[in-house]
């Protein structure tokens, strides 16, 4: 698998389902088997015009000049080191009915989130926000998502487990830049809440 980082240009696209296209597009150059299905991290509470993000694929990106969406560097996404504690990062949009309230349901998403992680982690601190609501536009019809975001650290209990599951997003809509869990190695538990914003 590998990790990119990329630069949207907001000046030139914003429409998320256009966003994903543009991505899409620095694979469309693989053969057709080689093709994937990439996911990725886009926070849409950062300000600026230029705002990085994150991309997983299986395959490498191929290179292109676009001014909406450019690609800064890819690198094979290296193997989780054997340490005790992560602090984690994840844009999420849980798959709840469309009338849930993230500051109301804080401890439902928790919930959700431990019960992704299964026997991979144990969720040592968490905090939630900033909760985003994303506006776009499918087919001509306009649509909005309600996301959260969660940052803490985790206590690891299957480091294979946990290797697995961040090669996969969590949650709804990874179309629309949800669901990539970000994992930094963290030498000694210091029993603080990482909010990495």
């Amino acid at each position: 698998m590998y990790s990119s980082r990329f630069l949207l240009n907001r000046q030139k696209i914003i429409n998320p389902p256009e966003i994903h296209k543009a991505i899409a597009s620095y694979f469309s150059e693989l053969p057709t088997d080689a093709k994937n299905e990439f996911f990725y991290r886009l926070e849409w509470y950062k300000i600026g015009i230029s705002v990085p993000f994150t991309v997983y694929s299986t395959n490498s990106p191929v290179v292109r000049l676009m001014p909406e969406c450019q690609l800064l560097e890819t690198n094979e996404l290296a193997d989780l080191a054997d340490n005790k504690y992560y602090d984690f990062a994840i844009f999420a949009a849980p798959p709840f009915d469309d009338d849930w309230d993230p500051v109301k349901d804080k401890k439902r998403i928790i919930d959700w989130l431990t019960t992704e992680l299964k026997s991979a982690g144990k969720i040592m601190n968490h905090c939630l926000g900033p909760n985003n609501r994303i506006y776009y536009e499918s087919d001509g019809e306009q649509l909005q998502l309600q996301t959260v975001t969660i940052n803490g650290t985790l206590e690891v209990k299957d480091l294979g487990q946990l290797e697995k599951l961040r090669q996969n997003p969590l949650g709804r809509h990874p179309e629309l830049g949800c669901g990539l869990l970000e994992l930094t190695a963290r030498s000694e538990y210091a029993g603080k809440v990482c909010c990495r914003l």
